[in-house]
């Protein structure tokens, strides 16, 4: 995912001072992370201030997450962040807690940006994840209809994306909604509705480990229910914490 999302690594203290000044500045909010035995924990937390001379900033709880984030913050060295509006990552380590209020961090051993764009979305084909399964109706000239069950490539609260066979490609236009659309994973299942927003031809190639050519059908989902948007944040930052874990080490 390193290559596919365009992370890129920051090492210049004047630009890992100011991002951490912008994020202040403009209230962003900001997640930490911690795992206490096979489950993953968030709490929400904001920059309070930027101190460049003593390299380090302050994070404080965000309204009714003190207790949250007194636990995830006790007993640790390494903490992890994520600034959703700006794709901003970080790696700190906690110099000083004046808990539950204020918890001062180093500036960044770690940092990087991921690729921009309205909504993060990630690559997640490999994994096979989720799976999504739909009916499709054409006229052509005569009336066809035929059921999907696709792995998706990609997933955001925007949307989301799959491929498709020549022999499928048929079915999907640019503009078509895909109605009642079945989403499966281990932790989740949803019925939402999409609208295909792009059609693109995808030849192999040695990082899609593709045997032969398809079509990515991009689409972009209709009235996502706030239940279907808290999992795909929580299930895109679980595969942020994995892919930093390999990039940084």
């Amino acid at each position: 995912m390193f290559d596919k999302n365009l992370m890129k690594k920051i090492d210049d203290p004047k630009v890992i001072w100011s991002l951490l000044k912008s994020t202040k500045e403009l209230s962003r909010q900001v997640y930490i992370w911690k795992f206490i035995g096979d489950k993953k924990y968030l709490g929400m937390v904001k920059i309070e201030s930027v101190r460049r001379a003593r390299n380090d900033f302050c994070l404080i709880p965000s309204e009714q997450q003190s207790k949250v984030v007194e636990s995830l913050l006790s007993n640790v060295a390494e903490i992890d962040l994520y600034v959703p509006e700006s794709s901003l990552l970080m790696r700190c380590y906690l110099r000083q807690s004046d808990s539950p209020r204020r918890y001062y961090l180093s500036f960044p051993h770690y940092s990087a940006l991921l690729e921009r764009r309205k909504h993060l979305r990630l690559d997640v084909y490999e994994s096979e994840s989720i799976k999504v399964n739909f009916s499709k109706t054409i006229v052509v000239p005569r009336v066809m209809s035929q059921f999907f069950e696709k792995t998706i490539t990609d997933i955001g609260v925007g949307g989301f994306s799959f491929y498709v066979s020549k022999m499928e490609l048929k079915y999907f236009q640019v503009g078509d909604p895909i109605l009642g659309i079945s989403f499966k994973s281990y932790e989740w299942n949803s019925k939402l509705d999409g609208e295909i927003t792009n059609i693109r031809e995808i030849e192999p190639d040695d990082l899609n480990s593709l045997s032969y050519k398809v079509w990515r059908i991009s689409c972009r989902f209709r009235n996502i229910n706030v239940e279907s948007k808290k999992y795909i944040e929580k299930f895109i930052l679980e595969r942020i914490k994995q892919d930093l874990n390999v990039i940084s080490s």
